[in-house]
């Protein structure tokens, strides 16, 4: 599994969870659409921390606690 894969599954659950769609996130937030569809597409397979950081902001949460999360301790994530 790669960065880009393992962020968006992350992104996924958390977007499900506060009950956004991809299109209400970033309307709301300073992200451009095509950068993040690029992630969750896999055409990105390694996003930027300015993006993870933007992202984490953008759920009202700090880069941290979104990292908090088992997927991104597994130790055959590609970079």
């Amino acid at each position: 599994m790669t960065l880009g894969e393992a962020f968006t599954i992350r992104f996924k659950y958390i977007l499900g969870r506060k009950g956004l769609t991809i299109h209400k996130f970033v309307k709301n937030n300073c992200i451009p659409r095509s950068t993040l569809v690029n992630v969750l597409k896999g055409n990105t397979k390694n996003p930027s921390l300015a993006l993870v950081y933007q992202v984490a902001m953008g759920f009202e949460m700090t880069i941290l606690e979104f990292l908090n999360d088992p997927i991104f301790c597994r130790v055959d994530l590609e970079y």
